[in-house]
């Protein structure tokens, strides 16, 4: 007898019409927290940059070097492999859209970036075509990163997007480090990773004026080698807005015969800083080492800024744009060499440096004020002030004045004056055809004229590699020109138009 009341109906479903498929459920974890793993990596990761940062900040890399091609090649072609590994991807879409797009307009990019630094006059000189190729590379690996490290992790592929994601973190420091270096050893600009961080080893000021007041270094010990002080010419006369130059001061200076030491004002080009002379150009090292040779005496290098920035070029000319540049190489940076480091004025014993528009300054500054500086080391300079473009250079230099400008021309200056007692060197690399055929036709010019005058062609291109060792060639023959060139009277200052 079926006691279930009625009314009621009974629904028996067997296990065959239950689901057969079973989800895999992954344990839970609480919100917001990294697996154990990656907490351990990204912890290590910022404990060794943290350590590096501060082991580079306390000098520990200052002297490793740059320029060895072989270790930029290798940061280069690591980086290119890494972002191959990065990109490498079967997703349809990646490869014929998202990668073409980001690549393109990454060359667009570095295309008008070069295209706006030849316009605005930031960059002039000419450049070799692998630089775009160096720094595409770079700025491809920035702007890819993040559409990889953004890309959803799911799938069976998701180890494999974890080590793409890691190859494209990798490969920005790679290929920036290796167009960094790329470019840099073309320039020779920072020689060591130290000259990067800007770690000249140069005396503070106080230190400096200390220095000099007491004549000995700090620790009361006469120095045995030189010493790189932060002393800067103030413009006190010009006002030209300008960056601290230094001071290289030789053992001698130290001594009583400090005041008739030989001067060498030091210039270097655009784009550049002015440490670079005693850094890139070994101008440290040059005057220490013949100082070594001659019981502790060689020229005081007074470094000075003539640009007023890393990009700035002035041609060393009162501009209405640039300031008063002239001025200040003429008036303010005499009195400080005369005033603040207590060395005698001699013309016969001052000359200039300068490499690139340095260079072109060295010239034209001799030349028009043989009263002051007698000497003149043009590297790779240009024949007469120049920004690229006669026009521009007229109006941006000379505010139009054609009688100015012509004034500022050394050829013409060769041609219309007398320069007793003066002495021209003219140098340039091998690879520098244009520094060449400069230095062909002022040299001539100043054969013409009766100056006396050197010209040689070293190893190198337009870059500090050449200027280095065009200063250790020349240094020691224009150390003996400086100290026996006052046997000539000097001639009348005129002032330029």
């Amino acid at each position: 007898m079926d006691s279930r009341p009625k009314g009621f109906k009974v629904m028996v479903i067997s296990r065959a019409e239950e689901p057969t498929h079973e989800l895999a459920v992954a344990p839970s974890r609480p919100a917001g927290r990294r697996p154990r793993a990656r907490r351990v990596a990204i912890a290590a990761a910022a404990t060794a940059a943290a350590g590096l940062g501060w082991a580079a900040s306390d000098g520990v890399f200052d002297h490793v070097s740059l320029l060895d091609h072989r270790v930029a090649a290798g940061c280069e072609a690591a980086g290119g492999a890494l972002l191959v590994a990065a990109w490498w991807n079967s997703e349809r879409r990646w490869l014929t859209r998202t990668l073409p797009i980001l690549m393109l307009s990454v060359a667009a990019l570095v295309g008008l970036v070069a295209l706006g630094l030849r316009v605005t006059g930031t960059v002039t000189d000419a450049y070799p075509s692998s630089f775009a190729l160096w720094v595409w590379g770079g700025f491809v690996a920035l702007a890819g990163c993040p559409l990889l490290l953004r890309r959803p992790r799911a799938g069976p592929a998701t180890r494999a997007l974890a080590w793409r994601r890691a190859a494209a973190v990798v490969a920005v420091p790679a290929t920036v480090a290796g167009a960094f270096m790329l470019i840099d050893q073309q320039y020779g600009i920072w020689p060591q990773i130290g000259d990067v961080l800007g770690h000249s080893g140069a005396l503070d000021a106080q230190q400096a004026h200390n220095l000099i007041t007491n004549g000995t270094a700090p620790g009361a010990t006469p120095p045995s080698q030189g010493v790189i002080a932060a002393l800067d010419a103030p413009a006190t006369k010009s006002h030209f807005n300008h960056r601290p130059g230094v001071v290289f001061l030789p053992p001698a200076y130290f001594g009583p015969d400090r005041a008739s030491l030989p001067v060498l004002v030091m210039l270097v080009g655009s784009p550049g800083t002015p440490i670079n002379w005693l850094k890139s150009g070994h101008g440290q090292s040059t005057d220490d080492a013949y100082a070594a040779e001659h019981h502790g005496r060689a020229p005081v290098l007074v470094v000075v800024d003539q640009n007023g920035s890393a990009t700035g070029d002035t041609e060393c000319v009162d501009s209405p744009k640039g300031g008063n540049a002239e001025t200040y190489m003429t008036v303010d940076v005499p009195a400080f060499i005369t005033g603040t480091l207590h060395l005698d004025h001699n013309p016969s014993g001052w000359g200039i440096v300068g490499f690139s528009e340095g260079g072109t300054c060295a010239l034209d500054l001799v030349l028009g004020h043989p009263d002051i500086y007698r000497h003149a080391a043009d590297f790779g300079g240009d024949a007469r002030p120049n920004l690229g473009n006669p026009a521009h250079t007229l109006g941006t230099l000379f505010g139009g004045n054609l009688a100015a400008q012509q004034a500022h021309d050394p050829a013409r200056l060769l041609s219309t004056r007398k320069y007793p007692g003066v002495t021209l060197w003219f140098g340039a690399g091998t690879d520098d055809t244009r520094g060449i055929t400069v230095g062909e036709q002022l040299s001539a010019a100043a054969t013409r004229a009766g100056v006396v005058n050197h010209r040689f062609v070293d190893a190198g291109g337009h870059n500090w590699q050449f200027a280095s060792a065009g200063l250790a060639r020349v240094l020691p023959p224009l150390c003996d020109e400086m100290a026996t060139s006052g046997l000539s009277p000097a001639p009348s200052h005129h002032n330029r138009a």
